[in-house]
C-alpha cells in the first residue's frame, strides 16, 4: 500500500512539474522581474487552470473505460467458469 501512495505521490509530482513549466514557457516573457505582471499571472492562471480541468476529464474518462474493462472481463471470466463446470 505504501508503495502505491509514493507511486501516486511521484506520478502528481511529475504532473504538477510538467503543467508548470509549460505554463512558465507559454506565459513568462520577462525573466528579469521577481514578479509576474499583470497578464503574465492571468495566463499562468487560465493555463493552469485548464490544465487541471484537462488531467480531470482525462482521469474520469480512464476510470470509467477501466471500469468496463473489468467488468467485461469478469464476464468472460464466469462465462469460462460456468462452461467449465457445466463441462
Amino acid at each position: 500500500m505504501e508503495e502505491a501512495a509514493l507511486r501516486n505521490f511521484k506520478d502528481f509530482l511529475l504532473l504538477y512539474n510538467k503543467m508548470t513549466e509549460m505554463c512558465f514557457k507559454r506565459c513568462v516573457d520577462n525573466v528579469n522581474s521577481r514578479t509576474l505582471d499583470g497578464q503574465e499571472a492571468e495566463c499562468i492562471e487560465d493555463c493552469s487552470s485548464k490544465f487541471i480541468k484537462y488531467n480531470n476529464r482525462l482521469m474520469q474518462n480512464f476510470v470509467h473505460v477501466q471500469t468496463e474493462l473489468v467488468n467485461k472481463r469478469v464476464a468472460e471470466v464466469e462465462k469460462q467458469q460456468s462452461n467449465l463446470e457445466a463441462s
